[in-house]
Formats: structure tokens, C-alpha cells, sequence
């Protein structure tokens, strides 16, 4: 059985996603005894969202939103929801945006990362009613993710790129995945 190129580019993104959050896991690991996290949730939404096809790009975002449902503490499809309506709103804009730019693809990232950020944050704060989160904490987790973000953001962006030519389903292949 022969699977089909856009089937094949949601698993190939998705299997990019899942180094990503297995790196990502390794580097929290490793930031715990300074109490520090990174999160970058924007980096598994933007390239999908705007270098593929709306519905291999949702299935990608939706996926990924999955994945990291089964790895956290929130109701289970929390992640999966705000990917795919991060995703859609991506789509919505991304015939107005150069979304061959690096530069404009970082940026759509980090503003990608900072909504889902709070928005998670603000969930997390409403269930948590009794206890206290710092302020400083947060920030420091925020502003560490978007730096980490910008260090490898080019690197995982290439990486996605480079996984799909390999896969022999290359952006290039289909004229409605390109901007």
C-alpha cells in the first residue's frame, strides 16, 4: 500500500515535532535545578501553518497538540485545541506575510509562542487557585523560551525543510502548499 505525499509530509512534520520535544525535554531536564523551563510551543505550529497545505498542517498541529497532551498535567486536549486554532489563525494571515523569510517566520513564531504561552499560563493559574506562581518565574520562563526559540528556531525550521526532501515530499511538489 502506497501512502500519499500529504500523508507522508503530516509524518514527517510530526516526526520532526517529536525530536524537537524530546530536545526540549532534555534541556528542561537539565534547567530544573536553576527552576527554569522552556516551552516552545510556537515552533511546532509555525511551520506547519505556513509552509503546508491547510488540512496536512492542521493534522501536523493537531497531532504535535496530542503529543504534548499525553506529556501534561492539563485536561487532555488542551494543546491539541490551541494548536489547531493557533494554526488556523496563521492560515488566515499567511498570504499577507513572506513566509519564505526567515527573519518573518522567527517573528510569526515568537508572537505564535507568547500567545500560547499565557494563554496556557492563565489556565494554569485558574486551576491552580490556591497555589502561588511567581511573577519572576514566569517572565524568566518566557523570556528563556523566546531566546531559545531565536537560537534554534533557523535550525528546526531547516531541519522540517530538509526531513520533506528527504521523504521525496518536498514543499515543492505541491503548488497549493506554497506561499
Amino acid at each position: 500500500m502506497k501512502v500519499r505525499p500529504h500523508h507522508r509530509r503530516t509524518a514527517v512534520v510530526f516526526g520532526c515535532g517529536v525530536i524537537l520535544l524530546v530536545l526540549l525535554r532534555m534541556l528542561n531536564h537539565s534547567l530544573s535545578p536553576w527552576a527554569l523551563s522552556v516551552w516552545c510551543g510556537g515552533l511546532l505550529v509555525t511551520f506547519p501553518a505556513l509552509r503546508l497545505g491547510p488540512q496536512q498542517g492542521f493534522n501536523a498541529c493537531f497531532l504535535l497538540g496530542l503529543m504534548l497532551d499525553a506529556l501534561s498535567p492539563f485536561p487532555f486536549g488542551l494543546h491539541a485545541f490551541l494548536f489547531g486554532v493557533a494554526h488556523l489563525v496563521i492560515v488566515r494571515i499567511r498570504n499577507r506575510l513572506p513566509a519564505n523569510e526567515p527573519v518573518i517566520v522567527i517573528v510569526v513564531t515568537l508572537v505564535t509562542n507568547l500567545v500560547l504561552f499565557v494563554l496556557i499560563t492563565f489556565f494554569a493559574l485558574s486551576r491552580n487557585s490556591g497555589a502561588h506562581i511567581s511573577v519572576v518565574r514566569l517572565l524568566s520562563d518566557l523570556v528563556l523560551s523566546q531566546i531559545t526559540i531565536v537560537l534554534i528556531g533557523g535550525w528546526f525550521l531547516a531541519l522540517q525543510e530538509r526531513a520533506l526532501e528527504i521523504a521525496r515530499v518536498g514543499l515543492h511538489d505541491e503548488p497549493s502548499a506554497m506561499i
